[in-house]
């Protein structure tokens, strides 16, 4: 019905196709499939080097570095640097030794007193002072943990696995739960994962999520996109991304068009306008993840994300309210109570999305409550830890309340629809209420349809969110998540590629049209008359000059005669 050719079916699933494997097979390229390789003629991994240089040389061509004694057949000649274990860097041939098969080593992703830059993608210095974490707490072969110097224990490289990665912070959540081995491994309990030092790098955050000077060192791991989790995450992303603009030309079309700004198409740029900021954020969120972003820069886009997402539903909320109001039988709607509707409208739906944002603000920021109540902004990644239940209390309870609430409204709609027509069915009914009723049950069918996709949608969101990534049928919600993704293509060709629609289009650009070739002819027309009056004016002058002189000449004449 919505795709009617079956060229345009074509379309359609060539698009899916693309979206589903392209970001897929780019993602297992760019991370976890492809490694650049060292030369052969090293004698180790360049991730377990340092630069000596500079370092203090023994007559026996060992080297010193950091008070580690690194002997002649573990030095050798390097010409390039990895950035990450993707991208091999051609530099000028320079001595750098395997410490790491000397002495056991951790992995810092910047050198102390540095942090990792996503728009240089590069270690810069940190203009402001904050105590370096210099101590870390080691699990020993007994199964006991020490706390240790870094120094002491460890010999320290520098080395960033991976463009894309996420902080796992115990303090916040109990499931992200570490142990650093005396041989430099770091095991993540949650999965009994064992990480080498290519696959981690240590950086310092804040204690609790806050913004104060107390750090400590918490590992950050690699995504792994080729995942299934982590890269259905990808796809999305790249899909969301590709359904915003056509939420931006579905609002465009609907303030363009006077015919379209009515209560309805108001209500859906609004919803529209808060779907496509959600899926912007939350996109760029995911695709850009790191480790070392500005908590203030994440957390100031998780509360507009959040915000958004929830003022779009509670916009679909008034949607399913108006028609079902328009439906209870108030009719003849001046202009004026339109517009004081549609104020009304806004302040319940941006204002119950702002009261929900302050009550997750001070849930976050300021309440004293536990952590697995708390919304977890910035832990998972910059939005709401979907890897805890307390999503449950501040997103998907509300929008589970308010599909619930809708799939009322059109029930009832639907029951009242039904009434009418058979009521007009027995009574001859005037031609004015016959067209006002199909224009009526048009709109309902079409906001019908758009509350099917988004709630069916949103619904397979919800039950992907309480069965999770772990149980091995999981799978089959991705194609939901997919089809959710794509809701701005599907709400495009609901509301913009209708007949009607494009009719209305035409004859609102053929008016455009006429109206300025209007103007350039009334212009034209102006400048031409302005120019008739201007030659007219000098004809006459011409012709009093020459009257007044054949008069003088008269005069003369006679006068000499």
């Amino acid at each position: 019905m919505l795709l009617p050719r079956p060229v345009k079916h074509c379309y359609f699933h060539v698009i899916v196709c693309v979206l589903v494997l392209l970001p897929k097979s780019f993602a297992s390229v760019k991370h976890g499939k492809y490694h650049a390789h060292d030369s052969r003629n090293v004698p180790c991994p360049f991730y377990q080097t340092v630069n000596i240089t500079d370092d203090i040389r023994l007559t026996n061509g060992s080297v010193i570095h950091d008070d580690v004694v690194i002997p002649p057949n573990w030095i050798g000649v390097y010409d390039y640097v990895f950035t990450n274990l993707q991208t091999r860097v051609p530099v000028a041939p320079h001595l750098r030794g395997c410490i790491c098969k000397v002495r056991p080593c951790v992995n810092l992703c910047c050198p102390m007193g540095s942090q990792f830059w996503s728009n240089t993608s590069q270690c810069e210095a940190i203009d402001n002072d904050f105590l370096w974490p210099t101590t870390i707490n080691v699990t020993q072969a007994d199964g006991t943990i020490q706390e240790s110097l870094i120094a002491e224990q460890f010999a320290v490289v520098n080395f960033r696995p991976c463009l894309w990665m996420y902080v796992i912070r115990p303090e916040l959540d109990a499931e992200d739960e570490w142990h650093l081995c005396e041989n430099g491994s770091l095991v993540r309990e949650f999965d009994q994962a064992i990480l080498d030092i290519k696959n981690y790098c240590f950086v310092p955050t804040t204690i609790n999520n806050k913004t104060d000077s107390t750090y400590i060192l918490n590992p950050a791991i690699c995504v792994d996109v080729a995942s299934d989790f982590y890269g259905s995450k990808i796809i999305n992303a790249y899909t969301m991304l590709f359904s915003v603009p056509f939420m931006v030309l579905t609002i465009v079309v609907y303030l363009w068009i006077p015919e379209l700004r009515n209560q309805h198409g108001k209500s859906l740029v609004c919803y529209l306008l808060g779907l496509s900021v959600g899926y912007s954020l939350l996109s760029f969120n995911t695709l850009l993840m790191d480790p070392n972003i500005d908590i203030i820069l994440c957390k100031l886009s998780a509360y507009t994300t959040y915000y958004a997402f929830v003022a779009a539903f509670f916009w679909l909320h008034v949607i399913g309210f108006d028609l079902w109001h328009n439906f209870r039988g108030s009719r003849g709607i001046n202009r004026f109570q339109e517009k004081r509707r549609y104020v009304l409208y806004s302040v319940y739906a941006w204002g119950m999305a702002l009261v929900f944002l302050i009550l997750t603000l001070c849930a976050e920021e300021i309440a004293d409550i536990p952590t697995y109540l708390k919304p977890g902004i910035g832990i998972e990644y910059c939005f709401l830890n979907m890897l805890s239940w307390s999503p449950m209390i501040y997103f998907f309870g509300p929008i589970i309340v308010i599909v619930f609430t809708n799939i009322i409204m059109f029930i009832m709609t639907a029951i009242k629809i039904h009434k009418v027509q058979k009521e007009m069915s027995k009574i001859m009914a005037r031609e004015d209420s016959t067209k006002n009723l199909r224009n009526e049950k048009d709109r309902f069918c079409l906001f019908l349809r758009l509350f099917l996709v988004m709630g069916v949608t949103w619904t397979w969101e919800i039950m992907s969110y309480f069965v999770g990534s772990k149980v091995s049928w999981s799978k089959i919600f991705y194609v939901g998540d997919v089809c959710n993704a794509i809701q701005g293509f599907i709400i495009f060709m609901l509301f913009v590629m209708k007949k009607k629609v494009k009719e209305l289009i035409t004859n609102r650009t053929l008016s455009v049209r006429s109206f300025r070739y209007t103007n350039s002819t009334t212009l034209g027309d102006t400048d031409y008359r302005l120019r008739f009056q201007e030659v007219s004016m000098q004809i006459r002058r011409m012709i009093i000059v020459q009257s007044a002189f054949a008069n003088n000449n008269q005069n003369y004449h006679s006068h000499d005669v």
